[in-house]
């Protein structure tokens, strides 16, 4: 046996109890069922991912486009579905904004994180973040998807009509993507040990590991979910911020450790569009079909949203568009990612839900500020959603550096964090 076949051996493994209390009907205390089914999320997302990587290489990118896609926020979704479908409308949002502040949050601060660790762990090669071309179709998508959800924030409620125009984005985005004729970031570890081999044997591996993966994934996901909530009723804890982190935190396991080892190879614009893709389906795809599952279920009429969604929900929106409002250049400075870092680490530590105000104000207002001062080029997310008339142009490198503006906002990034500064105008 190989030596990647013994990870993959390793990791199905770590899924074995979890199946097993799932089989058993569930019986074990709550602590237990959290480890267990956890486990078993975590490593059902990594054999998934490793399989979608691997399939990249015999589908056409379009396909792959859609398939990642989804399989980056299965996990999550199906919790998600669960308790709108079964009514419990105060949780529905709970992993969503989680979710989505995860990828998003990281997918910034991650170069300004890496800089702060001890020079004896920190790698030597980290490049610097400069998205492709086609990322502009997901920071397009993501701003129109962000905006939109303002509504639910204003209303109180998502409707039927808010399914209609995020699922519709998440179409948008998929046909835009798949679109531009690049691969997308090339397999590593074990996806490339597996796209590597013959095609027979490597179509066999990834559609064997799919199977298996999404089938732990339909097992464990709900039941994980449901532990979270019956052990913060146990010690104490909020069950809507044990949802909104701790389910992210397993679920995404895989894409932020794919993003931080693309970074740490030089690949830093690979690995932002990585979490960038997991945002865009979480922001679109995600929150638009909750509407829909809640009214086919246990639910009657919209899809209510009580004052705490409503500022969780305010606080993504501010934390996606500041994100887009630091990679509209399709460059992303040493500034940005760290006052991206500071108010991400704010918000962890502190829950209170005037402080979370606060902050999604102060995402808000900083990212109209810098979407101001870099308004020439919110044009190219515009001309990103509509088809070229000739064939698809092929990615190509990023546009030019930050203005005046923003290099001054990277010498002074504490000062930038804790106001919405000026800029002139360009």
């Amino acid at each position: 046996m190989s030596e990647w076949q013994r990870r993959l051996a390793a990791t199905a493994a770590v899924t074995a109890p979890g199946l097993l209390v799932r089989l058993s009907g569930g019986v074990a205390p709550y602590p237990l069922q959290l480890v267990a089914y956890g486990a078993a999320v975590v490593a059902a997302a990594f054999l998934l991912a490793w399989a979608c990587e691997a399939a990249q290489v015999d589908i056409g990118r379009g396909i792959v486009v859609a398939a990642v896609a989804f399989v980056a926020i299965l996990p999550e979704y199906i919790v998600e579905v669960h308790f709108a479908f079964t009514g419990q409308a105060a949780y529905v949002t709970a992993n969503l904004t989680g979710a989505s502040r995860l990828l998003l949050g990281v997918c910034v601060a991650l170069p300004a994180a890496v800089a702060l660790l001890p020079r004896r762990w920190r790698p030597e090669n980290v490049g610097p973040v400069a998205l492709a071309e086609p990322q502009r179709v997901e920071l397009a998508i993501l701003a129109l998807a962000s905006l939109w959800a303002l509504r639910g924030v204003v209303t109180g409620r998502f409707t039927l009509l808010d399914t209609a125009v995020l699922v519709g984005l998440y179409a948008l985005y998929l046909t835009r993507a798949a679109a531009f004729s690049d691969a997308g970031p090339e397999p590593v570890g074990v996806a490339a040990q597996i796209s590597a081999l013959p095609k027979p044997e490597r179509r066999r591996w990834a559609g064997g590991l799919m199977l298996f993966a999404a089938g732990v994934i339909l097992l464990t996901a709900v039941p994980f979910g449901d532990a979270v909530l019956g052990t913060g009723a146990m010690v104490g804890i909020s069950p809507y911020l044990l949802l909104q982190w701790i389910v992210p935190v397993a679920t995404e396991t895989p894409e932020l450790v794919v993003a931080f080892v693309l970074l740490t190879h030089g690949r830093g614009g690979q690995s932002a569009a990585v979490l960038l893709a997991g945002a865009v389906s979480q922001y679109t795809l995600a929150l638009g079909t909750l509407p829909l599952a809640y009214l086919v279920g246990a639910g009657v009429g919209p899809l209510p949203l009580a004052g705490q969604e409503r500022v969780e929900l305010l606080l993504s929106i501010g934390v996606a568009l500041y994100a887009i409002a630091a990679l509209v250049t399709l460059h992303l400075s040493r500034g940005d990612a760290a006052i991206m870092l500071g108010l991400f680490a704010a918000q962890l530590l502190l829950p209170a839900l005037v402080t979370r105000l606060a902050l999604a104000l102060a995402f808000l207002a900083i990212a109209i500020d810098v979407m101001l001062s870099e308004r020439r080029h919110l044009g190219s997310l515009v001309t990103a959603l509509v088809p070229p008339s000739g064939p698809a142009p092929p990615a190509g490198p990023p546009s030019g550096h930050r203005a005046r503006s923003l290099r001054r906002r990277a010498r002074t990034p504490s000062r930038a964090a804790a106001a919405a500064p000026h800029h002139p105008r360009p």
